[in-house]
């Protein structure tokens, strides 16, 4: 009985970690979007 406890419990860390990983990595393309959009806005003021 212990051992299917302990599997569960693997199977959702996993996916969770694996849900976090893919948080983090969308949260990097979005803050790499902004980031160029700020420095559009920038160059479109300098013209």
């Amino acid at each position: 009985m212990y051992i299917l406890i302990l599997i569960g419990v693997a199977m959702l860390s996993s996916f969770l970690t694996l849900f976090l990983h893919c948080a983090v990595i969308l949260g990097k393309e979005s803050d790499k979007k902004w980031e160029e959009e700020q420095i559009s806005k920038k160059e479109e003021k300098k013209e």
